[in-house]
């Protein structure tokens, strides 16, 4: 004959629902020891008693909301300047936590490494760079990013959307035949505004680049459009 008395891991594991149930009210009242306090343990034998799958969710629902509370109740016995400090503590690390996330996918600062790009941006400019947000927007002409070579992650303007065609003539730059407005263009040197490129057409997908440093940047005029996928942040904002 079996035995009535049927421990608790052998009670949870009637079906895979009440497994379920179980696993979140033994990592509540144990978490990482191999047993909590008697009133945790009170609560992981009863959990035995229940029958059913309702039963059973009802009473981790139940156990998790009065550990939750029991919790709360311990720390409250705390001396304020422990309960302080770990509060302190968990800020900081979630602060923390949120910063790294927002440098890796969001945005972040970098550096202007080159001169190519004066006198928007000059050697060691700070600037703000936004990694995400243009993907939904998309990017549009006059726009100034980042994009990712084998060697180097350079910086540029776009010039060219997709369709149009980028011709030169007389020193300036034209968008389907029309000469564009470049006021960034160092006004006092006039061989800065020179420009000289052979005519293309920009192919879907991709990108007409163009440093603002017309005479040291090394842009589409030498290796033609970029694919959009080699862009990786769009500057919003120069920090000098």
């Amino acid at each position: 004959m079996t035995s009535p008395l049927i421990s608790t891991p052998q009670r949870a594991a009637d079906s895979p629902t009440r497994r379920i149930a179980h696993a979140p009210l033994v990592a509540a009242v144990r978490g990482r020891r191999e047993r909590g306090g008697d009133w945790g343990e009170a609560v992981l034998a009863e959990f035995a008693e229940t029958t059913g799958n309702l039963e059973a969710i009802r009473w981790t629902w139940g156990g998790l909301r009065a550990t939750w509370h029991e919790r709360r109740r311990r720390i409250h016995q705390l001396p304020r300047h422990v309960r302080i400090t770990r509060r302190a503590v968990s800020v900081l690390i979630i602060a923390v936590i949120a910063g790294l996330a927002v440098n890796q996918w969001i945005m972040t600062v970098h550096t202007m490494p080159s001169g190519s790009m004066e006198n928007t941006l000059l050697i060691g400019d700070r600037y703000l760079v936004d990694k995400t947000g243009f993907r939904v927007t998309g990017l549009h002409r006059n726009d100034i990013v980042e994009v990712s070579t084998p060697t180097s992650l350079r910086v540029k303007r776009v010039i060219g959307l997709p369709g149009d065609t980028i011709s030169c003539a007389g020193g300036r730059v034209l968008v389907d035949g029309t000469p564009l407005d470049e006021p960034y263009l160092a006004s006092d040197y006039p061989d800065e505004t020179y420009t000289g490129c052979t005519t293309v057409t920009v192919p879907a997908n991709q990108l007409y680049l163009l440093g603002d440093h017309r005479l040291v940047s090394q842009d589409s005029r030498q290796s033609g459009p970029v694919s959009e996928n080699t862009i990786v942040g769009r500057m919003l904002l120069n920090l000098g």
